[in-house]
Protein backbone atom coordinates (compact mmCIF):
# COMPACT_ATOMS: atom_id res chain seq x y z
CA UNK A 1 0.00 0.00 0.00
CA UNK A 2 1.38 3.37 -1.47
CA UNK A 3 1.34 5.73 1.21
CA UNK A 4 -0.62 8.41 -0.66
CA UNK A 5 -2.89 5.62 -0.46
CA UNK A 6 -3.04 5.15 3.64
CA UNK A 7 -3.51 8.77 3.55
CA UNK A 8 -6.50 8.85 1.45
CA UNK A 9 -7.87 5.83 2.31
CA UNK A 10 -7.09 7.61 6.44
CA UNK A 11 -8.91 10.62 5.61
CA UNK A 12 -12.08 8.41 4.20
CA UNK A 13 -12.19 6.88 7.86
CA UNK A 14 -12.09 9.34 9.85
CA UNK A 15 -14.63 10.83 7.83
CA UNK A 16 -16.58 7.28 8.58
CA UNK A 17 -16.09 7.79 12.42
CA UNK A 18 -16.90 11.48 12.29
CA UNK A 19 -20.44 9.96 10.67
CA UNK A 20 -21.11 7.62 13.72
CA UNK A 21 -18.77 7.78 16.47
CA UNK A 22 -19.53 9.67 19.51
CA UNK A 23 -16.70 12.00 19.27
CA UNK A 24 -15.89 13.90 22.60
CA UNK A 25 -15.12 16.90 20.06
CA UNK A 26 -13.81 19.31 23.50
CA UNK A 27 -11.52 21.91 21.96
CA UNK A 28 -10.22 22.37 25.25
CA UNK A 29 -9.62 18.28 25.74
CA UNK A 30 -8.40 18.13 22.10
CA UNK A 31 -5.48 21.07 22.38
CA UNK A 32 -4.16 19.10 25.22
CA UNK A 33 -4.35 15.34 23.10
CA UNK A 34 -2.58 16.80 20.43
CA UNK A 35 0.00 18.80 22.50
CA UNK A 36 0.49 15.64 24.26
CA UNK A 37 0.65 13.39 20.94
CA UNK A 38 2.35 15.39 19.16
CA UNK A 39 4.70 16.06 21.64
CA UNK A 40 5.83 12.26 21.37
CA UNK A 41 5.68 12.31 17.99
CA UNK A 42 8.27 15.04 17.47
CA UNK A 43 10.84 12.49 19.37
CA UNK A 44 9.53 9.28 17.06
CA UNK A 45 11.75 8.33 13.72
CA UNK A 46 10.02 7.48 10.31
CA UNK A 47 7.42 9.96 10.66
CA UNK A 48 5.39 10.19 6.63
CA UNK A 49 2.81 13.15 8.06
CA UNK A 50 1.07 14.72 10.51
CA UNK A 51 -1.02 12.73 13.02
CA UNK A 52 -3.78 13.42 14.16
CA UNK A 53 -5.32 12.61 17.56
CA UNK A 54 -9.12 12.48 18.84
CA UNK A 55 -11.07 11.24 21.52
CA UNK A 56 -13.84 9.30 21.45
CA UNK A 57 -16.87 9.61 23.97
CA UNK A 58 -17.08 6.08 26.00
CA UNK A 59 -16.29 4.95 28.84
CA UNK A 60 -14.62 1.81 27.84
CA UNK A 61 -10.36 1.22 28.00
CA UNK A 62 -9.36 1.71 24.53
CA UNK A 63 -6.99 3.43 21.96
CA UNK A 64 -6.59 2.81 18.79
CA UNK A 65 -4.37 3.67 15.17
CA UNK A 66 -5.03 3.59 11.82
CA UNK A 67 -3.99 5.26 8.69
CA UNK A 68 -3.14 7.88 8.13
CA UNK A 69 -1.64 8.94 11.42
CA UNK A 70 -4.73 9.36 13.30
CA UNK A 71 -5.02 8.37 16.72
CA UNK A 72 -8.01 7.98 18.90
CA UNK A 73 -8.33 7.34 22.96
CA UNK A 74 -11.27 6.75 24.93
CA UNK A 75 -11.92 9.01 27.58
CA UNK A 76 -12.29 6.45 29.87
CA UNK A 77 -8.18 5.32 29.36
CA UNK A 78 -7.84 8.62 30.67
CA UNK A 79 -9.72 8.07 33.79
CA UNK A 80 -7.86 4.88 34.12
CA UNK A 81 -4.25 6.37 33.65
CA UNK A 82 -2.94 7.62 37.10
CA UNK A 83 0.19 9.97 35.78
CA UNK A 84 0.80 11.94 32.82
CA UNK A 85 3.42 8.96 31.69
CA UNK A 86 1.17 6.05 31.81
CA UNK A 87 -1.46 8.08 29.38
CA UNK A 88 1.84 8.83 27.03
CA UNK A 89 2.92 5.32 26.53
CA UNK A 90 -0.54 4.40 24.76
CA UNK A 91 0.16 7.31 22.80
CA UNK A 92 3.74 6.30 21.97
CA UNK A 93 2.36 2.78 21.40
CA UNK A 94 -0.29 3.53 19.04
CA UNK A 95 2.17 6.49 17.46
CA UNK A 96 4.56 3.27 16.90
CA UNK A 97 2.15 1.50 15.29
CA UNK A 98 2.01 3.76 12.39
CA UNK A 99 4.85 4.93 11.80
CA UNK A 100 5.61 0.84 11.39
CA UNK A 101 3.11 0.31 9.21
CA UNK A 102 1.45 -2.17 11.44
CA UNK A 103 -2.16 -1.19 10.49
CA UNK A 104 -1.42 -0.45 6.81
CA UNK A 105 0.26 -4.49 6.32
CA UNK A 106 -2.87 -5.80 8.25
CA UNK A 107 -5.33 -3.75 6.10
CA UNK A 108 -3.33 -4.97 3.14
CA UNK A 109 -3.87 -8.45 4.40
CA UNK A 110 -7.38 -8.19 4.77
CA UNK A 111 -7.83 -7.12 1.37
CA UNK A 112 -6.29 -9.65 -0.32
CA UNK A 113 -7.79 -12.62 1.66
CA UNK A 114 -11.51 -11.44 1.25
CA UNK A 115 -13.90 -11.37 -1.54
CA UNK A 116 -15.44 -8.32 -0.72
CA UNK A 117 -13.80 -4.91 -1.78
CA UNK A 118 -12.43 -2.67 0.68
CA UNK A 119 -15.09 -0.44 0.18
CA UNK A 120 -17.72 -2.93 1.39
CA UNK A 121 -16.64 -3.93 4.44
CA UNK A 122 -14.62 -0.03 5.25
CA UNK A 123 -17.75 1.46 7.65
CA UNK A 124 -17.31 -1.74 9.62
CA UNK A 125 -13.81 -1.86 9.82
CA UNK A 126 -13.75 1.68 11.30
CA UNK A 127 -16.50 0.79 13.42
CA UNK A 128 -14.32 -2.18 14.56
CA UNK A 129 -11.30 -0.20 15.48
CA UNK A 130 -13.64 2.24 18.07
CA UNK A 131 -15.66 -0.52 19.38
CA UNK A 132 -14.05 -4.34 18.59
CA UNK A 133 -17.47 -5.64 19.91
CA UNK A 134 -20.04 -4.32 18.13
CA UNK A 135 -17.63 -4.14 15.29
CA UNK A 136 -17.28 -7.51 15.15
CA UNK A 137 -20.70 -7.96 14.81
CA UNK A 138 -21.39 -5.98 11.99
CA UNK A 139 -19.39 -7.90 9.85
CA UNK A 140 -20.44 -11.02 8.78
CA UNK A 141 -19.18 -14.12 9.78
CA UNK A 142 -16.40 -15.17 7.67
CA UNK A 143 -15.27 -11.60 7.38
CA UNK A 144 -15.43 -11.02 11.09
CA UNK A 145 -13.23 -14.07 12.15
CA UNK A 146 -11.23 -12.70 9.09
CA UNK A 147 -10.51 -9.08 10.25
CA UNK A 148 -9.95 -10.59 14.27
CA UNK A 149 -7.16 -12.40 13.31
CA UNK A 150 -5.95 -9.87 11.20
CA UNK A 151 -6.41 -6.85 13.99
CA UNK A 152 -4.78 -9.05 16.83
CA UNK A 153 -1.11 -7.40 15.95
CA UNK A 154 1.13 -10.34 15.91
CA UNK A 155 3.95 -10.82 18.95
CA UNK A 156 6.41 -8.76 16.89
CA UNK A 157 4.03 -6.25 15.59
CA UNK A 158 3.35 -5.24 19.52
CA UNK A 159 7.02 -6.40 20.66
CA UNK A 160 7.98 -3.64 17.98
CA UNK A 161 5.16 -0.97 19.21
CA UNK A 162 6.52 -1.45 22.54
CA UNK A 163 10.23 -1.18 22.06
CA UNK A 164 10.10 2.12 19.83
CA UNK A 165 7.23 3.45 21.91
CA UNK A 166 9.03 3.22 24.95
CA UNK A 167 11.99 5.01 23.56
CA UNK A 168 9.88 7.88 22.26
CA UNK A 169 8.21 7.98 25.38
CA UNK A 170 11.81 8.34 27.25
CA UNK A 171 12.56 10.61 24.92
CA UNK A 172 10.30 12.98 25.22
CA UNK A 173 11.09 13.47 28.46
CA UNK A 174 7.95 10.85 30.21
CA UNK A 175 9.29 8.18 32.19
CA UNK A 176 9.39 4.75 30.77
CA UNK A 177 8.03 3.04 33.50
CA UNK A 178 4.86 4.48 32.48
CA UNK A 179 4.44 1.73 30.36
CA UNK A 180 4.78 -0.92 32.64
CA UNK A 181 2.67 0.15 35.36
CA UNK A 182 -0.10 0.89 33.00
CA UNK A 183 -0.01 -2.51 31.18
CA UNK A 184 0.78 -4.70 34.00
CA UNK A 185 -2.02 -3.09 35.78
CA UNK A 186 -4.34 -3.81 33.11
CA UNK A 187 -3.21 -7.33 32.67
CA UNK A 188 -3.69 -8.11 36.77
CA UNK A 189 -7.15 -6.59 36.81
CA UNK A 190 -8.42 -8.77 33.91
CA UNK A 191 -6.40 -12.03 33.36
CA UNK A 192 -9.24 -14.18 34.57
CA UNK A 193 -11.91 -11.94 32.97
CA UNK A 194 -14.47 -12.89 30.53
CA UNK A 195 -15.38 -9.55 29.74
CA UNK A 196 -11.66 -7.49 29.05
CA UNK A 197 -11.48 -3.90 28.46
CA UNK A 198 -11.80 -3.21 24.07
CA UNK A 199 -8.07 -2.61 24.44
CA UNK A 200 -7.57 -6.05 25.29
CA UNK A 201 -8.78 -7.23 22.52
CA UNK A 202 -6.71 -5.92 19.94
CA UNK A 203 -3.23 -5.41 22.00
CA UNK A 204 -2.84 -8.62 23.67
CA UNK A 205 -1.02 -8.82 27.09
CA UNK A 206 0.70 -12.03 27.81
CA UNK A 207 3.19 -11.91 30.75
CA UNK A 208 6.21 -12.24 28.37
CA UNK A 209 5.04 -8.78 27.24
CA UNK A 210 4.73 -7.00 30.69
CA UNK A 211 8.40 -8.31 31.32
CA UNK A 212 9.80 -7.07 28.33
CA UNK A 213 8.06 -3.54 29.00
CA UNK A 214 9.85 -4.20 32.41
CA UNK A 215 13.11 -4.88 31.46
CA UNK A 216 13.41 -1.89 28.54
CA UNK A 217 11.99 0.11 31.21
CA UNK A 218 14.97 -0.55 33.97
CA UNK A 219 17.31 -0.49 30.52
CA UNK A 220 16.06 3.46 29.58
CA UNK A 221 16.23 4.31 33.53
CA UNK A 222 13.53 5.98 35.33
CA UNK A 223 12.39 9.62 35.40
CA UNK A 224 10.61 11.50 38.71
CA UNK A 225 8.39 13.78 37.45
CA UNK A 226 6.04 16.21 39.33
CA UNK A 227 2.41 15.74 38.74
CA UNK A 228 1.22 17.92 35.40
CA UNK A 229 -1.12 20.01 35.81
CA UNK A 230 -2.55 19.31 32.54
CA UNK A 231 -3.10 15.75 32.84
CA UNK A 232 -4.48 16.47 36.10
CA UNK A 233 -7.58 19.29 34.85
CA UNK A 234 -7.79 17.05 31.76
CA UNK A 235 -8.75 13.81 33.64
CA UNK A 236 -11.12 15.71 35.92
CA UNK A 237 -12.71 17.40 33.10
CA UNK A 238 -13.57 14.14 31.52
CA UNK A 239 -14.81 12.39 34.73
CA UNK A 240 -16.65 15.70 35.72
CA UNK A 241 -18.26 16.59 32.79
CA UNK A 242 -18.28 13.45 30.56
CA UNK A 243 -19.56 11.67 33.69
CA UNK A 244 -22.83 9.63 33.46
CA UNK A 245 -22.80 9.78 37.30
CA UNK A 246 -25.14 12.10 38.92
CA UNK A 247 -23.73 15.57 39.33
CA UNK A 248 -24.40 15.97 42.96
CA UNK A 249 -23.19 12.39 44.12
CA UNK A 250 -19.61 13.61 41.76
CA UNK A 251 -19.72 16.76 44.13
CA UNK A 252 -19.88 15.05 46.88
CA UNK A 253 -16.99 12.99 46.14
CA UNK A 254 -15.03 15.30 45.43
CA UNK A 255 -15.92 17.58 48.49
CA UNK A 256 -14.68 13.73 50.37
CA UNK A 257 -11.60 13.52 48.32
CA UNK A 258 -9.92 17.48 49.42
CA UNK A 259 -9.16 16.28 52.59
CA UNK A 260 -6.62 13.62 51.49
CA UNK A 261 -5.07 16.01 48.76
CA UNK A 262 -1.63 17.59 49.17
CA UNK A 263 0.50 18.61 46.20
CA UNK A 264 -1.00 22.35 44.53
CA UNK A 265 -2.13 20.54 41.10
CA UNK A 266 -4.28 17.97 42.73
CA UNK A 267 -5.86 20.35 44.95
CA UNK A 268 -6.39 23.05 41.59
CA UNK A 269 -7.70 19.93 39.65
CA UNK A 270 -10.23 19.53 42.25
CA UNK A 271 -11.55 23.03 42.58
CA UNK A 272 -11.75 22.85 38.89
CA UNK A 273 -13.72 19.84 39.32
CA UNK A 274 -16.25 21.52 41.34
CA UNK A 275 -16.74 24.16 39.30
CA UNK A 276 -17.57 22.00 36.76
CA UNK A 277 -20.38 20.24 39.15
CA UNK A 278 -21.39 22.83 39.94
CA UNK A 279 -21.73 24.16 36.53
CA UNK A 280 -23.82 21.06 35.74
CA UNK A 281 -26.12 21.52 38.70
CA UNK A 282 -26.77 24.65 37.30
CA UNK A 283 -25.56 26.50 40.24
CA UNK A 284 -23.50 29.20 38.07
CA UNK A 285 -22.68 31.79 40.92
CA UNK A 286 -21.02 28.45 43.09
CA UNK A 287 -19.35 27.59 39.31
CA UNK A 288 -18.05 30.98 39.28
CA UNK A 289 -16.75 31.08 43.20
CA UNK A 290 -14.50 28.44 41.91
CA UNK A 291 -13.41 29.06 38.67
CA UNK A 292 -12.29 32.96 39.21
CA UNK A 293 -10.00 32.30 42.03
CA UNK A 294 -8.33 29.83 39.38
CA UNK A 295 -8.17 31.86 36.49
CA UNK A 296 -6.70 34.87 38.70
CA UNK A 297 -4.28 32.66 39.69
CA UNK A 298 -3.12 31.43 36.36
CA UNK A 299 -4.36 33.23 33.56
CA UNK A 300 -2.92 31.64 30.49
CA UNK A 301 -5.02 28.24 31.37
CA UNK A 302 -7.01 27.31 28.51
CA UNK A 303 -8.90 24.90 31.03
CA UNK A 304 -9.71 27.94 33.31
CA UNK A 305 -10.68 30.29 30.29
CA UNK A 306 -13.04 27.82 28.67
CA UNK A 307 -15.10 26.95 31.76
CA UNK A 308 -15.07 30.75 32.70
CA UNK A 309 -16.78 31.29 28.95
CA UNK A 310 -19.18 29.08 30.10
CA UNK A 311 -20.26 30.19 33.31
CA UNK A 312 -20.39 34.00 32.78
CA UNK A 313 -22.40 33.32 29.39
CA UNK A 314 -24.73 32.02 32.00
CA UNK A 315 -24.82 34.76 34.35
CA UNK A 316 -25.73 37.24 31.71
CA UNK A 317 -21.79 38.42 31.62
CA UNK A 318 -21.74 38.19 28.03
CA UNK A 319 -19.79 41.47 26.45
CA UNK A 320 -17.78 41.02 29.80
CA UNK A 321 -16.46 37.84 28.35
CA UNK A 322 -16.41 38.64 24.96
CA UNK A 323 -13.80 41.56 26.09
CA UNK A 324 -11.65 39.14 27.96
CA UNK A 325 -11.28 36.48 25.15
CA UNK A 326 -10.99 39.37 22.36
CA UNK A 327 -7.89 40.00 24.71
CA UNK A 328 -7.13 36.61 24.58
CA UNK A 329 -7.40 36.67 20.41
CA UNK A 330 -4.83 39.69 20.24
CA UNK A 331 -2.30 37.62 22.42
CA UNK A 332 -2.99 34.39 20.97
CA UNK A 333 -4.90 34.59 17.50
CA UNK A 334 -3.87 31.08 16.30
CA UNK A 335 -5.28 29.09 19.11
CA UNK A 336 -8.13 27.02 19.04
CA UNK A 337 -9.54 26.94 22.68
CA UNK A 338 -9.38 31.25 22.43
CA UNK A 339 -10.73 31.76 18.82
CA UNK A 340 -13.62 28.96 19.24
CA UNK A 341 -14.74 30.30 22.83
CA UNK A 342 -14.88 33.87 21.37
CA UNK A 343 -17.00 32.56 18.56
CA UNK A 344 -19.13 30.87 21.08
CA UNK A 345 -19.47 34.06 23.07
CA UNK A 346 -19.83 36.19 20.39
CA UNK A 347 -22.69 34.19 18.78
CA UNK A 348 -24.25 34.52 22.71
CA UNK A 349 -23.98 37.94 22.39
CA UNK A 350 -25.54 38.25 19.21
CA UNK A 351 -22.19 39.37 17.67
CA UNK A 352 -22.24 37.94 14.49
CA UNK A 353 -20.28 39.59 12.67
CA UNK A 354 -17.49 39.19 14.92
CA UNK A 355 -17.93 35.02 15.08
CA UNK A 356 -17.97 34.72 10.96
CA UNK A 357 -14.55 36.76 11.03
CA UNK A 358 -12.86 35.11 13.65
CA UNK A 359 -14.36 31.53 12.28
CA UNK A 360 -13.39 32.06 8.62
CA UNK A 361 -10.05 33.19 8.85
CA UNK A 362 -9.54 30.36 11.49
CA UNK A 363 -10.86 27.95 8.80
CA UNK A 364 -8.52 29.03 6.41
CA UNK A 365 -5.68 26.92 8.47
CA UNK A 366 -8.27 24.64 9.99
CA UNK A 367 -10.76 23.09 7.51
CA UNK A 368 -11.61 19.59 9.06
CA UNK A 369 -13.08 21.35 12.71
CA UNK A 370 -16.47 20.38 13.01
CA UNK A 371 -16.96 22.80 16.05
CA UNK A 372 -15.67 25.36 13.97
CA UNK A 373 -18.55 24.76 11.10
CA UNK A 374 -21.32 24.43 13.54
CA UNK A 375 -20.60 27.56 15.58
CA UNK A 376 -20.01 29.69 11.79
CA UNK A 377 -23.46 27.69 11.31
CA UNK A 378 -25.30 29.32 13.90
CA UNK A 379 -23.56 32.83 13.05
CA UNK A 380 -24.69 32.71 10.00
CA UNK A 381 -27.99 31.26 10.94
CA UNK A 382 -28.28 34.33 13.23
CA UNK A 383 -27.10 37.09 10.91
CA UNK A 384 -29.79 35.76 8.43
CA UNK A 385 -27.16 34.40 5.51
CA UNK A 386 -28.98 31.76 3.76
CA UNK A 387 -26.50 30.99 1.32
CA UNK A 388 -23.69 30.95 3.91
CA UNK A 389 -26.10 28.71 6.37
CA UNK A 390 -26.28 25.95 3.64
CA UNK A 391 -22.64 26.04 2.56
CA UNK A 392 -21.53 25.68 6.16
CA UNK A 393 -23.47 22.54 6.55
CA UNK A 394 -22.19 21.33 3.19
CA UNK A 395 -18.74 21.03 4.71
CA UNK A 396 -19.92 19.83 8.04
CA UNK A 397 -21.67 16.59 5.62
CA UNK A 398 -18.34 16.50 3.55
CA UNK A 399 -16.31 15.86 6.62
CA UNK A 400 -18.43 13.24 7.82
CA UNK A 401 -18.66 11.57 4.54
CA UNK A 402 -22.31 12.33 3.67
CA UNK A 403 -21.23 13.71 -0.06
CA UNK A 404 -24.59 13.69 -1.62
CA UNK A 405 -25.81 15.16 1.12
CA UNK A 406 -23.11 17.94 0.81
CA UNK A 407 -23.81 18.43 -3.32
CA UNK A 408 -27.50 18.77 -2.06
CA UNK A 409 -26.66 21.82 0.28
CA UNK A 410 -24.80 23.61 -1.95
CA UNK A 411 -26.77 23.34 -5.03
CA UNK A 412 -29.66 24.81 -2.05
CA UNK A 413 -27.11 27.44 -1.14
CA UNK A 414 -26.80 28.49 -5.05
CA UNK A 415 -30.75 28.49 -5.06
CA UNK A 416 -30.57 31.14 -2.98
CA UNK A 417 -28.03 33.49 -4.35
CA UNK A 418 -28.99 36.82 -6.50
CA UNK A 419 -28.18 37.66 -9.77
CA UNK A 420 -25.30 40.05 -8.66
CA UNK A 421 -23.47 36.82 -6.72
CA UNK A 422 -21.75 35.53 -9.89
CA UNK A 423 -18.87 35.10 -8.16
CA UNK A 424 -19.99 33.16 -5.20
CA UNK A 425 -22.54 31.20 -7.71
CA UNK A 426 -19.11 29.94 -9.49
CA UNK A 427 -17.21 29.30 -6.16
CA UNK A 428 -19.97 27.07 -4.64
CA UNK A 429 -20.17 24.85 -8.59
CA UNK A 430 -16.67 24.85 -8.23
CA UNK A 431 -16.68 23.24 -4.51
CA UNK A 432 -19.65 20.87 -5.70
CA UNK A 433 -17.25 19.57 -8.27
CA UNK A 434 -14.51 19.42 -5.96
CA UNK A 435 -16.51 16.74 -2.98
CA UNK A 436 -17.73 14.88 -6.40
CA UNK A 437 -14.31 14.63 -7.10
CA UNK A 438 -13.84 13.58 -3.45
CA UNK A 439 -16.13 11.05 -3.66
CA UNK A 440 -14.63 9.69 -6.73
CA UNK A 441 -11.38 9.36 -5.54
CA UNK A 442 -12.69 7.78 -2.03
CA UNK A 443 -14.61 5.01 -4.34
CA UNK A 444 -11.09 4.43 -6.43
CA UNK A 445 -8.85 4.04 -3.37
CA UNK A 446 -11.37 1.77 -1.69
CA UNK A 447 -11.65 -0.80 -4.49
CA UNK A 448 -9.64 -3.72 -4.78
CA UNK A 449 -7.08 -3.26 -8.07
Amino acid sequence: MSIDREKILGDFYMREIRNFAPLADDPVLREYLNDLGNKLVMHTDNVRYPFTFFWVYDDSLNAFAFLGGYIGVHTGLVLEAQDESELAAVLSHEIAHVTQRHTARNMERLEQASTLTLAQMIGSIALTMVNPAAGFASLNATVAGLYQRQINYTRQFELEADRIGMTSLYRAGFDPEGAPRFFGRLASRYRYSSTPPQMLLTHPLPESRIADTQNRARQLGAVQLAPSLDFELAKMRIRVRFSRRGAQDLLQDLQSERRSLRHPHQIAANNYGMALAHFRLENYEQAADYIQPLRDSDRLNLFYLDTLTDTWLQLGRNQEIVDILTREFIRRPNNQVVTLNLAYAANAASQYDLSRRVLNNYLIYNKTDLVAWQLLYEAHQGAGKTTELHEALAEMHTLRGRFQSAVEELHTAISKTTEEQESTRQRLTARIEQVRTLEAERNRVSTRN
